[in-house]
């Protein structure tokens, strides 16, 4: 009889499997769970109860918030379980916790009836291709005491886990091909080939080349504009029946330069800074700040002074450029002129041309990115104080691409000119200037910022970067924020006002990307070292360009297809560069890679907003500051490593997310961060919404680690850590040895 009981009980177990199993993966996000009525989970929270002690409560529903390949958000709800902890961990069809999804660590419940999110991720570390199934969620809670849980509850959760190939581990293989007849007859031994396309055609003096996006207009000089008193005015209008002309070739890009008006020479003046707009930026601007930067009040503005008397001293820039590009010549591609050279290629010889100077201007301006810092733009709200929408400080850094391997080549090239033109040459300087105003205006008039909003910080002392910072509403906000997901960009103009009075002021455009060559600028080349895409837009990579100089000192580029391969960011590419002379990279004074980025990527774009966007905070982010007593003393420990979490450490959401930091010596700050509070005061108490959480690991210098089974909440930003923080998330402290 006994026997029977045992056969019916694994009969009754078996079909009981077979209800719950996990059934074909589904998109699970806006989904509630179903709970689970199998055994072996009750037998589990009866275990618990046993082990753990009583404790009142349910669960009583769980929705999933987000689901994605690799990761799975879920809000739990419950009622009871005043002074518990709850956590959830993943299991396979055998209810087993699977080891490649992270489990969450308990929480404190601080306030009931409530919810918690629980985030579950399939483990960083886990080999490219790794698929996992697993069919439940198990919930449990135990006694703030206890470790063992007091109650559990599953549910049917039914996922496919998966990566792909990590980025980093992404190796395309290129291939150079020869784009064209030109740059498919080169040698193994130097040549001078000359490719069939004048890529810049010789201009007359009134009109120069360039991308309808990278306008520069040179405008007439007013005696108003000549000699700034303070902040410049806008250039003057174009005089009627100024003799203005124009060349207009088949992508009907042009420039037009307007003939200078006689004016007299201006006086050199400090532009007024625009000191309420930087009192309310600084912030935003701290965080753009560095040290090769000249502050606009340090910017010494005007000719540099050298000798009047001087045979060869410099007067200022004429009004009549040369171009050295004008007959450079390429295969029959699709080349930008700007990406040649890196700046305007029209250079202006001084009025005084036995000074052998001559002066370059940027081409354009755009945001500043690099590889360690990303860009050199942020965000940040600010509160009213009296409730109202508040405003938003925004600084950024205007690059114009100006490095010194830039300057080195426009230098050769001009260099090339002068000697091939019988004219003096000595120098070739940044543009002099009296003065300088920025605007940020949009044509479709979705946002329009004046001047009197706009401070102009700091510059390079070659023009090479404009510090600028602005204050705007958080409607304008969201209009230039979308400009910037759409790929329509931030459009303005930098109006530079030259020295000397003979050079009418300049406008150079300004436009502001987050995925574009103009903000990424060209990427070099070196045949030996694979190629790594550290943006964070996927890059399509066009065509391999080498500027030459022939044994004339005419410029030349050569290239070469590369198909479009599209490396990921964080991605590689290799070069199988056989049909690329060897000679070429000794004696080409630019080899650079010309691409295209792909911008519909709206991750991409949601992870960079998150970058450059601050907190509502009238002080902006805010940073945690742990402050050690004598926790080392005190537990004879080398380290102890601080866990942290947050809702607010993203500007975007409220996701729980964790960061980490070690104390590795008493009396002593350690910071992290940072937080995005919103509306919400450092010190606040929210039930069942700390400001953050953290739990303390102590290591001995044995080695041995004691971690904290415990979070402790704070809501203020500065906590110290003493031996009751300790013993309040790790327990009774090991006795010092």
């Amino acid at each position: 009889m006994r026997r029977n009981r045992l056969v019916l009980l694994a009969a009754v177990c078996g079909a009981l499997s077979f209800v719950v199993s996990a059934p074909a993966r589904a998109d699970l996000t806006g989904k509630t769970l179903k709970p689970v009525a199998g055994v072996k989970f009750g037998m589990e929270s009866a275990l618990g109860s046993l082990l753990g002690g009583t404790l009142a409560g349910e669960v009583t529903q769980v929705e999933v918030k987000r689901e994605e390949a690799t990761k799975i958000v879920v809000t739990v709800h419950y009622t009871g379980f005043e002074g518990g902890k709850l956590w959830g961990e993943v299991t396979t069809s055998d209810r087993k916790t699977h080891r490649l999804i992270k489990s969450t660590s308990p929480a404190s419940i601080e306030s009931t009836p409530g919810e918690m999110d629980l985030a579950f991720e399939l483990d960083p570390n886990a080999a490219d291709g790794t698929l996992v199934k697993t069919s439940y969620l198990k919930i449990s809670v135990a006694r703030g005491d206890k470790a063992a849980a007091a109650y559990v509850k599953a549910f049917e959760m039914p996922k496919t886990w998966q990566n792909g190939t990590r980025p980093e581990n992404v190796l395309v293989t290129v291939t150079p091909k020869p784009a064209g007849p030109t740059t498919a007859s080169l040698g193994a031994t130097p040549g001078e080939p000359l490719p069939p396309k004048v890529i810049h055609p010789s201009l007359n003096r009134t009109a120069l080349l360039l991308p309808a996006t990278r306008a520069l207009t040179i405008q007439p000089r007013t005696a108003a504009a000549a000699s700034p008193a303070t902040a410049a005015p806008a250039p003057a209008a174009q005089p009627s029946g100024a003799a203005v002309r124009s060349i207009n070739l088949a992508t009907t890009r042009t420039m037009s330069v307007s003939p200078a008006m006689t004016a007299s020479p201006a006086t050199a003046k400090m532009m007024a800074p625009n000191t309420a707009v930087e009192t309310k930026t600084v912030a935003a601007s701290k965080m753009i700040a560095r040290t090769d930067m000249i502050a606009i009040r340090n910017f010494k503005f005007g000719l540099p002074a050298e000798d009047p008397g001087s045979t060869t001293a410099p007067k200022g820039p004429g009004d009549t450029p040369v171009e050295p590009l004008a007959e450079l010549r390429s295969e029959d591609i699709e080349l930008d002129p700007s990406h040649v050279l890196g700046v305007f290629p029209a250079f202006y010889p001084d009025q005084n041309p036995q000074s052998g100077i001559f002066y370059f201007l940027p081409y354009s301006y755009s945001l500043r990115w690099s590889e360690d810092s990303g860009y050199d733009l942020r965000m940040i709200y600010s509160a009213t104080g009296s409730g109202g929408a508040g405003e938003v400080a925004m600084a950024a850094r205007l690059d114009a691409g100006l490095g010194i391997k830039e300057r080195q080549i426009a230098t050769d090239l001009i260099h090339a000119y002068a000697d091939t033109h019988h004219l003096t040459f000595n120098a070739l300087r940044a543009l002099p200037i009296d003065s300088i105003s920025v605007s940020i205006a949009d044509d479709l008039r979705r946002y329009n910022i004046p001047s009197d909003k706009i401070a102009v910080t700091g510059l390079a002392d070659f023009l090479g970067q404009v510090d600028i910072s602005w204050i705007t509403d958080p409607v304008t906000k969201e209009n230039l924020q979308q400009a910037l997901v759409e790929d329509v960009g931030i459009s303005g103009r930098v109006t530079l006002y030259p020295s000397g009075g003979k050079l009418a002021p300049v406008d150079v455009p300004i436009q502001i990307r987050l995925a574009d060559f103009v903000t990424f600028g060209g990427f070099r080349w070196n045949r030996a070292d694979a190629w790594t895409n550290r943006t964070p837009y996927p890059i399509k990579l066009k065509y391999l360009n080498a500027l030459m100089l022939d044994t004339a000192k005419r410029p030349i580029v050569y290239s070469w297809d590369l198909s479009s391969a599209r490396v990921p960011p964080a991605g590689r590419a290799q070069w199988a560069a056989a049909s690329v002379p060897g000679w070429i990279d000794g004696q080409a004074k630019r080899i650079w890679l010309e691409y295209a980025v792909e911008a519909s990527c709206q991750s991409c774009d949601d992870a960079v907003i998150r970058s450059i966007t601050g907190g509502a905070s009238s002080s902006g982010p805010s940073m945690i500051t742990f402050h050690t007593l004598t926790p080392l003393a005190d537990a004879g420990a080398i380290e102890i490593g601080v866990q942290v979490r947050s809702r607010y450490f993203d500007p975007q959401s409220r996701d729980l997310q964790t960061k980490s930091l070690v104390l590795n010596a008493d009396g002593k700050d350690f910071t992290v961060g940072p937080l995005y509070l919103g509306s919400r005061q450092p010190g606040e108490s929210v039930p069942g919404d700390p400001l953050f959480e953290y739990s303390l690991t102590v290591t001995m210098a044995s080695g041995q680690s004691y971690p904290g089974s415990n979070w402790a909440a704070s809501n203020d930003l500065r906590q110290a850590i003493g031996r009751y923080q300790l013993e309040q998330t790790v327990g009774a402290l090991p006795a010092p040895k």
